[in-house]
């Protein structure tokens, strides 16, 4: 019985789904991965959770454009990346990014590209870095309101490991997560 009452709910909803321009606020939550192109010899904790807001707008139903902050290190850690014993890393990244979107039954549907950049940052520190942001997601959508999304987003950033300017290690972080995404 509640998979026909789930069914109609999203049938409903979709004749009320609109993404035809406007901005939008999304709230999301997943983990991340650390790669560290092998700077450390291990790792005693790559993953943590990780938090994001997001702030974008709608041009048309198959372009957007958003601007993200992205905590790595959110809530169920506050050690962030744990290198070692002694050494963490708490990563946040801000970044702009223009997404291309492909809707289905009616804009009930999404799958989306995302590409950007922006900076990664650690936090209680100086130290800042260029980044590229990659990913790959899906939506939901309840109403012209709200929307679930599935999402992949990649960090890419370098590290200068000797001061002369130049990228000595190619850093990765995959953040897999969820959010809620509202439109007004």
């Amino acid at each position: 019985m509640m998979k026909y009452l789930w069914v109609l709910v999203l049938m409903l909803s979709s004749l009320y789904a609109d993404r035809d321009g406007g901005p939008y606020i999304a709230i999301g939550y997943g983990s991340s991965q650390f790669d560290d192109d092998g700077l450390y010899t291990s790792l005693k904790n790559d993953k943590t959770g990780a938090a994001s807001v997001a702030f974008g707008a709608y041009i048309n139903k198959h372009l957007s454009v958003e601007f993200n902050y992205t905590d790595m290190s959110a809530f169920n850690t506050s050690n962030g990346i744990e290198v070692d014993d002694t050494t963490n890393l708490k990563l946040f990244a801000l970044d702009f990014s223009t997404l291309a979107h492909y809707a289905f039954f009616d804009d009930l549907w999404d799958f989306y590209a995302k590409f950007g950049v922006g900076e990664m940052h650690q936090d209680n520190s100086e130290i800042k870095g260029f980044s590229f942001v990659y990913g790959v997601g899906t939506s939901i959508r309840f109403n012209e309101v709200m929307s679930l999304k599935f999402a992949l987003d990649r960090f890419d950033f370098g590290y200068d490991a000797n001061g002369d300017n130049s990228q000595d290690y190619a850093f990765k972080i995959d953040y897999i997560y969820t959010a809620l995404e509202f439109q007004f």
